[in-house]
């Protein structure tokens, strides 16, 4: 099946009976990338969509990996399912590309299952700073109380410093540390028997990226870093999976960000820069953070 085929799929019991709440049932759309790898991902751009994140399965001969396991606990409860309705083999490893929540609250709901969390140091130690206050708020807000209910700071199995290879039993999976960029504990997942790179928000396709915790000057670092990966395959941390030509992507945005932080007049006026530049990337409520690319 081309990595470009996708298929929806309902999975009862995620938000089922929080409708009241402004919540909605949950679909996940799953797009098969290799025989061994897919992508799950609630898609839109709203935080009780986990703002359209992407999660990423890898099946071993012994075990299965996942990166990124979404937002909430409902969330990786359908992650499990979806997991658990293809193979008979368990979540055994988690990593996380970085700390912000869209991507990694979901992880202590696979931890309490007997998965391992991976997480770069600088990651760890964000998620230990900011989720236990971002639950608190969230739990306060009563359209958003039923899904983070049961969200709880999940402290990673594994801190690493600069990588960690994971053998999933005839599939190696080579989880990188490349430097501050969008974050401080950005981390790629390379499979090299499936040329398979996992991005992270290194790479955003179709949407705005969040400016919030990046080091503009490592940006490109990442993307380099990505570049050189024998890969054909590339899944962005939001929005479709393609080749190599999302990391050209990435950068010429990343270049469009800077020339409209550079014009100055706020961030509002930066923001709608940006979106008359790309007008059909979603999550425009983060293009204001362009803003910050002008001071560094």
């Amino acid at each position: 099946m081309s990595f470009n085929d996708s298929r929806a799929f309902r999975i009862t019991g995620g938000f089922s009976g929080h409708n009241a709440a402004g919540m909605t049932d949950a679909s996940l759309r799953e797009t098969r990338l290799t025989q061994k790898a897919f992508v799950l991902t609630l898609g839109g751009e709203d935080i009780r969509c986990a703002y359209g994140a992407n999660c990423t399965v890898v099946l071993g001969r012994d075990a299965v990996l996942v990166v990124d396991p979404l937002i909430a606990p409902a969330h990786a409860k359908l992650v499990e399912a979806a997991v658990a309705a293809k193979t008979g083999r368990s979540i055994r490893e988690v990593v996380l590309t970085h700390h912000h929540t869209d991507h990694a609250l979901g992880a202590g709901t696979l931890a309490r299952q007997g998965a391992r969390v991976h997480a770069q140091r600088a990651c760890a130690s964000r998620m230990a700073a900011e989720h236990p206050g971002l639950i608190a708020e969230r739990r306060a807000n009563p359209a958003l109380a039923p899904l983070f209910a049961d969200a709880f700071a999940c402290e990673p199995g594994h801190v690493f410093e600069y990588g960690v290879t994971l053998d999933l039993g005839g599939v190696t999976a080579l989880v990188i540390h490349t430097g501050h960029g969008h974050t401080p504990g950005d981390a790629i997942v390379y499979v090299p028997e499936e040329s398979l790179a996992i991005c992270g928000d290194l790479v955003s396709t179709g949407y705005h990226v969040n400016y919030e915790d990046a080091d503009p000057s490592g940006l490109d670092r990442g993307l380099a870093a990505l570049s050189s990966l024998s890969a054909s395959r590339f899944v962005p941390g939001h929005g479709p999976a393609g080749g190599p030509e999302l990391v050209s992507a990435q950068a010429r945005y990343h270049a469009a960000a800077r020339e409209a932080a550079a014009g100055g007049g706020g961030a509002d006026a930066v923001a709608s820069r940006l979106v008359v530049s790309f007008p059909s990337h979603r999550l425009a409520i983060v293009a204001p953070l362009a803003e910050r690319l002008a001071f560094r």
